[in-house]
């Protein structure tokens, strides 16, 4: 069995010791989930559940749709039901308590709150938080955390790490791609993963109005700092014209990131669910530290994929982003 040694072994621990001690979980990540975010929560989800455990699934937003081919996403629920009362919370892929959203008022009561995460902008909120910047997603880090505890896990576990993984990395073509990274895909593959699928269900199972909306946010493209920025935007009547609120937009973000000459790519997504706030995702080639941009502006993230809510309207918010990139160019000079 290879030893998870890079790691923060006291950290995994603590967090192996928590789970198996209590009996009552809530599992949660951050607004807007992707791969790696849904396919942690099933992670965890799937070893509370062989430890015995009860537990629950709750996020604010819906599961992308081309994630539910995932088993168990469809226990994920957007409220927590009455007369349920965990004891502890399980926060994965989150670098701020706040970017749970709504989830975050059924935090209140809870006793514990256990914070796993991947991001170099983590605030270590909560009781217990175990921080792995190195790592390529949470996903990486869980799969650790299950051989630490001794668990076999299954298919189901397995497919979900490879597809938090996977995403994550842009198909391991990130910076945050790692020799261990390729050695835990290796190892999933031998379990049965067939990534073949993963592909075809995460990128290729496009539907018409993703399409659309696509179409929509690239004819809205811009550039500032000479070309060393581009940014594209989707508004509320993009949405009501794809005929869709819940169609998936996690890769969006690569197109104005992928144009020759682009240092700094931002998407601003405006829709019902985030009223009064724009979200903001930013890519960078590598030479722009972009957690920072985030973080100046309540979010965060890794120096080349980071994320925020921005108060205010979609011009608003494009005005205030402008200014923290251009103020980044500068410092560069």
């Amino acid at each position: 069995m290879r030893k998870a040694s890079k790691m923060d072994k006291e950290s995994m621990k603590r967090i192996a010791k928590l789970l198996k001690e209590n009996d009552n979980f809530v599992i949660t990540a951050h607004v807007n989930p992707e791969g790696d975010a849904i396919g942690s929560e099933l992670a965890v989800y799937y070893m509370l559940k062989k430890l015995g455990k009860k537990c629950i699934l709750v996020n604010q937003d819906d599961v992308p749709d081309n994630l539910k081919f995932l088993e168990g996403s469809e226990l994920i629920k957007k409220e927590l039901p009455r007369g349920i009362n965990p004891d502890i919370a399980v926060i994965v892929d989150c670098p701020v308590l706040e970017r749970t959203g709504r989830v975050a008022k059924y935090l209140n009561d809870i006793k514990c709150i256990v914070n796993i995460d991947h991001h170099v902008s983590n605030e270590f909120f909560g009781d217990f938080s175990w921080v792995e910047s190195k790592c390529s997603s949470a996903g990486e880090m869980l799969y650790e955390l299950s051989k630490e505890m001794g668990l076999d896990m299954g298919i189901d576990f397995a497919t979900a790490i490879y597809t938090a993984i996977v995403t994550d990395t842009g198909m391991f073509n990130y910076a945050n791609t790692s020799g261990d990274t390729h050695r835990i895909a290796g190892e999933l593959l031998e379990k049965g993963v067939d990534p073949s699928v993963v592909h075809s269900e995460v990128y290729e199972n496009k539907t018409v109005p993703e399409v659309m909306l696509l179409a929509k946010a690239l004819s809205s493209l811009q550039f500032e700092e000479k070309g060393r920025f581009a940014s594209i935007a989707i508004d509320r009547e993009m949405y009501e014209l794809a005929e869709d609120e819940d169609v998936s937009t996690a890769e969006f973000i690569n197109y104005p990131r992928s144009i020759k000459g682009v240092e700094v790519a931002a998407f601003f997504k405006e829709n019902e669910k985030t009223r009064g706030y724009i979200n903001v995702s930013f890519r960078s080639s590598g030479k722009i530290d972009v957690n920072a941009i985030a973080s100046r502006l309540g979010g965060g993230g890794h120096k080349r994929a980071s994320g925020c809510l921005v108060k205010g309207s979609l011009r608003e918010a494009k005005e205030k982003v402008s200014d923290e990139v251009k103020k980044a160019f500068e410092e560069q000079e």
